[in-house]
């Protein structure tokens, strides 16, 4: 990485881009190709299969993006991006064009992570190519992924009939809480942080806005969920049912949940 310069040259840029695209859909086929799940549909061994992706994506962005805030802050807002900066984005870059193309492919997707993937890749080629505000993309990155492993166990171990196990309420309030805190209280924040900056670009102020409105739609869906959850809890005290860890209750109601990103 040394001879490759991330801040100044556009062919290594792509170039960095192409190969992160490959590895990440490399990946992909390798579980797609190598590993069976007998138990589940098709549709949901593919699910699952790119959940695995998203957590390694989710955990070199979180580890990257904090690296990024305890080493380079306080940053000025009209400093250029560092390489480390840029080679954070450009590999984010690389999977959420690869997510597209699967999610598209496989009928996976729902409308706001497109919305979510389309507007991170609109301010990643911004900040990236305009050379500034990458602290801005990387405290949002951090905000968005600190919160992406217990999102997906919580829905690989939906996939396997296990939503009504202690684990799997476990994971779940771990993810609405880290959620609730970051994306809720830290997402109006970058938004603030964001407009305070009169010169920056409108693609920027989008993609912290649409952060923001993303994170507030699935705040409001975890309410919801929650309020059910309750209910739920209070049907289970009334009629003496348990729940256990990592096996599934059969006297237990079944609930129906839709299935999506949250």
């Amino acid at each position: 990485m040394q001879q490759w310069d991330l801040v100044n040259e556009s062919s290594d840029q792509l170039r960095l881009f192409s190969y992160c695209f490959i590895v990440w859909s490399a990946l992909f086929i390798l579980c797609y190709d190598r590993i069976r799940l007998n138990n589940l549909s098709s549709k949901k061994q593919i699910d699952v299969f790119n959940r695995v992706v998203s957590i390694l994506h989710g955990q070199f962005t979180f580890w990257g993006s904090l690296i990024v805030i305890l080493s380079q802050t306080p940053y000025q807002l009209q400093e250029m991006n560092s390489s480390e900066m840029q080679f954070v984005m450009i590999v984010s870059a690389g999977y959420f064009a690869y997510d597209v193309i699967i999610c598209t492919y496989f009928d996976l997707y729902d409308y706001w992570l497109i919305f979510h993937h389309i507007i991170s890749l609109m301010a990643f080629g911004e900040s990236i190519l305009n050379k500034k505000y990458g602290h801005i993309i990387i405290f949002g990155m951090f905000i968005t992924e600190i919160s992406n492993l217990p999102m997906h166990l919580r829905h690989i171990l939906g996939c396997f009939g296990l939503r009504q196990t202690k684990i799997y309420e476990s994971i779940e309030l771990l993810y609405f809480s880290l959620f609730l805190i970051f994306r809720g209280i830290l997402s109006p924040v970058l938004l603030i942080r964001t407009y305070e900056d009169l010169h920056a670009p409108l693609l920027i102020k989008i993609s912290a806005s649409g952060l923001l409105l993303y994170s507030v739609y699935y705040i409001i869906e975890m309410i919801k969920i929650t309020q059910r959850k309750i209910r739920s809890y209070r049907d289970r005290k009334r009629r003496n049912l348990s729940m256990y860890w990592f096996v599934q209750n059969p006297l237990l109601p079944t609930q129906k949940y839709v299935d999506s990103i949250l």
